[in-house]
Order: C-alpha cells, then structure tokens, then sequence
C-alpha cells in the first residue's frame, strides 16, 4: 500500500476499492461544493458510481503509472488528485484535484501536489503537466499560480459542466520549469543555513 507522509497528520494514498465507502460518504458530505466545478460531485450517488470512480483512477495506474490518490487528514479522507491519459509522444499529462469544503486554507493542497509534482517529473520523467481550471474558481487558479504554473490562455468552451460549455483558464509545467523551483528552493534552504 502506497502512503506518503504530508505532515501535520496528512498522507497520500491510492485510492483503492476498499476506499469506496468512504470516498461515496467524501462526496455526499460535499455534494455543493464539489458539484460547483465538478460533474462527478454530484453525480457519484452510490457505492458503485464510487467503485467505478476509483476503478478508472485503479486503470490509469496500470496503463500510465499514474495514481489517483487520495488526501486523508488525521485518518479521514478530505480529497484527491488525479491524472488524465499520458500522451506518451509529447511526454505530457492533465492534472485535476479537489478539496472538501471544511479543509481549505491549510496549505493542504499544496503540499499534496507539490508532491505529486516531484512524482510525475523526477520518476516517471514527464516533461509537461496541465491543469485547466474553470474561468471562474479563482481558488483553483490561485493554487496553479502559487505552485509555478504558467498561465497559457483561456480554453473557450472546452469543457460540458451541467449541460453547459464552459471556458478553462490553462496552466502547464515543463520539466524545466520544476528543475527551476527544486533549485531555487534548494538554494533559499542553504541561503537561510549561513543566516
């Protein structure tokens, strides 16, 4: 069983079948927030609309090495972060990831992506990761921004979110761009050791 320890009483796991009860329990306790910007956040109703979300994320890892992993705070499931198909030519993924209601704000997030960042570039050598965003969650937005994304341009109507086309503000990371940010972070890290 893949755990990988955030701190604070945070971890990442797989998101595995034996999940599903709680991953369904996640969703229901945060059906409106969730459903704002994910489809699936209020279609998921069942255990078997939960086995067959966690199934795909169960797929994805075994054809691109990719998992879906979940984010638990002191024990309990609180979100996630999932991947979209590799196009193995371009070297290049999407990212997506969510977040209940009751845990925004803690950094969270960020140390669960940055985490994922190191994974999908450093050990499966990846050289492009995307992440679209809705034009209007500017919390979503803000969080690419914060991590080093750079911002490409708005997506119009590329994606249906309750019988609608929505426009997708677009972000990606380059390898390139990750070196940087591990180094400059390295760097602060012996700056601040000779202060």
């Amino acid at each position: 069983m893949f755990k990988h320890d955030l701190g604070d009483g945070a971890d990442l796991r797989f998101l595995e079948f034996r999940h599903a009860p709680e991953f369904l329990a996640f969703v229901l306790a945060n059906k409106d927030h969730l459903g704002v910007w994910l489809e699936w956040g209020q279609t998921i109703q069942t255990l078997e609309q939960a086995q067959d979300f966690i199934k795909r994320g169960i797929t994805r890892y075994a054809e691109d090495g990719l998992p879906w992993v979940g984010i638990w705070l002191e024990g309990r499931l609180v979100g996630g972060i999932l991947f979209f198909p590799v196009d193995r030519q371009a070297k290049s993924t999407m990212v997506g990831y969510w977040l209940g209601a009751d845990v925004g704000g803690r950094g969270l997030m960020s140390k669960a992506l940055l985490a994922m960042l190191g994974f999908v570039f450093d050990d499966l050598g990846l050289n492009r990761l995307e992440l679209q965003a809705h034009v209007e969650n500017h919390k979503s937005r803000a969080l690419a921004q914060r991590l080093g994304f750079q911002f490409e341009g708005v997506l119009r109507e590329v994606w249906m979110l309750h019988a609608k086309q929505v426009d997708h503000a677009a972000y990606a990371m380059l390898r390139s761009d990750w070196t940087a940010l591990q180094d400059q972070a390295q760097a602060r890290a012996e700056a601040e050791l000779l202060t």
